[in-house]
């Protein structure tokens, strides 16, 4: 089974909110507030929300060309080194959202679906930004 979670990312974990804290070679997680190892099959991700996205300094953007009362564009002014990199979310039934990061021009140019908190933490560690998120 391929690793799912890395080191920092935030989980679920019997209905509470945990970080990982170390990944062990049985691929077990040590979680904190926890003091046993926990399986992969046991955690699930956080769903990522505009009140996290603005509680971590993502800004939320006036948009009009193709953005309707559903979407909302967030940008976050500390990583734009790497250009116009919005989050862009579509609301959809109860309190799910679409959250996708989109670039090419602000134009929407899907490069990953991401659902979860720890989804976005590993895409801003792959571009070596600080992947840490708070709740």
């Amino acid at each position: 089974m391929a690793q799912k979670y890395i080191v920092n990312d935030i989980v679920m974990y019997k209905n509470r909110i945990h970080t990982i804290i170390d990944i062990s070679s049985s691929n077990g997680y040590k979680l904190s507030y926890v003091r046993h190892q926990v399986s992969p099959v046991r955690l699930s991700g956080v769903p990522l929300t505009p009140e996290i996205l603005e509680k971590n300094g993502w800004k939320k953007e006036a948009m009009s060309r193709g953005v309707s009362d559903r979407h909302l564009v967030y940008t976050k002014p500390d990583i734009e080194e790497y250009g116009y990199f919005p989050i862009y979310i579509e609301k959809g039934i109860g309190d799910e959202f679409d959250v996708y990061p989109f670039t090419d021009n602000h134009d929407c140019k899907q490069i990953a679906y991401i659902k979860y908190v720890h989804q976005l933490q590993h895409i801003l560690f792959g571009l070596g930004l600080d992947s840490e998120m708070e709740l």
